[in-house]
Order: structure tokens, then sequence, then C-alpha cells
């Protein structure tokens, strides 16, 4: 008699899969690694085929596992769709909204946002991650998130993005700099000259700043590299160097008197901000809420 496959069993297959470890799903799952084990061997028992390679403490998937994680992804989207169908039987009095942003966006743009949907679904319970560009994205496409919001478009027919704010960037140099009191500009090539402070590697600004100095053939005189935005402001107030941060980041700041900004000549100082969402996901009632409040409104399933 072969063994049988049921619903809980594929989750543990799918956590597995996730996780790419049995240690790790057990842990997620509230198991342990001998069950998660024995949940994967009645699978493959079932199928025939093995559906995990074993690479030291690691577990790949074969060739039939692949074709299995495709399966169950699908089939717990549809599951979850399901749920919020049935949870949006009733107004915007309960549910769940989770949405994602790269860090700057949020850190700085989506809590006075969520701070208005909250007024209007207070019961709606909300979780937020942040993260880089791809990160979001990715989170994005395996329904971890429902919609995330970033500074730039991938190439991705999968995804929808739709604008929802032109960002300034803004150059900011430190009280004391010889340039505070400037009137004038700053043409970009005088920044050749200074010591350029950076946000984190991957993160959007550092790609597009990166990109604007080295499109314009301008070589700092020295770079650091920071973290976190909190720390750039904090090495840029400090004196340390000059940076190019959003206008949304350094608000405070500049009101303060603790950074000041100028004006840049050669480069264009604006970016694109955008929402996006899986385009074959069901989006829940409290999610196109949250995306209207941006102005974007999310367009139907095609099978709507």
């Amino acid at each position: 008699m072969l063994p049988s496959m049921n619903l809980n069993r594929l989750r543990i297959f799918h956590a597995a899969a996730q996780c790419q470890s049995f240690t790790k799903a057990a842990d997620l799952l509230h198991l342990t690694q001998p069950g998660v084990s024995k949940h994967v061997k009645h699978l493959e028992a079932y199928y025939g085929e093995p559906l995990f390679d074993r690479v030291g403490r690691k577990v790949m998937l074969t060739r039939a596992g692949e074709i299995l994680y495709q399966a169950t992804s699908a089939a717990f989207a549809l599951l979850e769709q399901a749920k919020l169908r049935i949870g949006e039987l009733s107004d915007l009095t309960g549910g769940k909204l989770r949405i994602g942003g790269s860090v700057t966006i949020a850190t700085y743009i989506l809590p006075e946002m969520l701070a208005r949907f909250r007024k209007l679904a207070p019961g709606v319970e909300i979780s937020v991650a942040t993260g880089f560009r791809n990160q979001i994205l990715e989170q994005v496409l395996d329904n971890t998130l429902e919609a995330g919001f970033v500074g730039e478009k991938r190439a991705d027919e999968r995804l929808v993005f739709r604008r929802f704010m032109t960002d300034d960037l803004l150059l900011i140099v430190p009280p004391g700099h010889r340039w505070a009191g400037r009137k004038r500009p700053v043409h970009l090539g005088e920044l050749a000259g200074e010591v350029f402070v950076l946000s984190s590697r991957g993160a959007g600004t550092w790609r597009l700043v990166s990109g604007l100095l080295a499109s314009s053939q301008v070589t700092p005189r020295d770079t650091m590299e920071l973290g976190t935005t909190e720390g750039l402001k904090q090495a840029v107030a400090a004196g340390l160097g000059v940076s190019i941060v959003s206008r949304h980041v350094v608000h405070g700041e500049l009101a303060r008197g603790l950074l000041v900004a100028l004006p840049l000549e050669g480069a264009p100082l604006k970016r694109e901000l955008f929402a996006v969402y899986h385009k074959a996901r069901y989006l829940s009632k409290a999610a196109r809420a949250f995306l209207e409040l941006f102005g974007v409104e999310a367009e139907p399933l095609e099978n709507e």
C-alpha cells in the first residue's frame, strides 16, 4: 500500500524547500527534524522519485522536487487567495496587510501612510518588511508580501509597477563645510575633491549615486560606506564627508540646522518611486485600500 499524500505533508515539503534545510523547516513548523524527514520520505515514496539532494547541511530540490514545489507554491497561493476573499465578506474590520519597502521608503515614507490607513481600517493587522529592492521583489513574487514599495523597476513580466511618487535627491554637507553658505549650485565635477559618504552597498540610493558618479567620470577623493542611512547622516553631520540622499531622509536634520542641502548642477536629482504587486495575485481589500492612498489602483485579475 502506497503512503498517503495530504495537505500537511505538502506544507512540510514546501517549508523544507524554502528553507533548504530540514532543521530550519522543523524550527519554523515546530516539529522535530526527524519528523520532517519522515514526511518527506513518505512523499518520495508516494511519487516514486527523490525530491531532495542532500548537500552538506543543505537540501536542494531535484527536478521532481522542483516540479512539486511549483505545484505547492501555486496551490498555497490559491488557498491564501480564497482565505482573503472569504475574509472580505465583511468590511475592513479585520484581516492582515503584508507589505514591504526598500529601506528609505519603509523608514521615512510608509509610516505616515500607515497612520492614515490605521484610521481607515483600525482592525487590520499590519506587518511591514524592510530590505533592499530585490529582497522586496522576491517576497512579492513568492507571495510573502501582497505589495512592495521600491525605488527602481526590474524587468519581470510577473510584476506590475505603478509610480506613486517622485523623490527629490539632495546634496548634503555639514554646517561647517566651506560650501555651507554658498549661493550658487555645486557642479558635479567639484565632488571629485570631496570624501563621499555612501549608504549600504546594494541599496537603491547607493546604486543611483554610484552610477551617477561613474557615468560622469567623477572620482571622489575618497569614499566611506556606512551600513545604515542613519549612520550616513551622522557621518556627514560630523564632518566626515558629503553625500546625496532623499529629501525624506534629512527633512528633520535640515529643519534643525544639523545638515545643509545644496543645489547640484550637471546631474538629474530626481527618481521615481514605485508600488509593485504580483500580476497573478488576488489583492486583499486591505491591500487595495492601502494602494489607493498612494493614488494607485490595482488592475483586476483577468478572471475577475
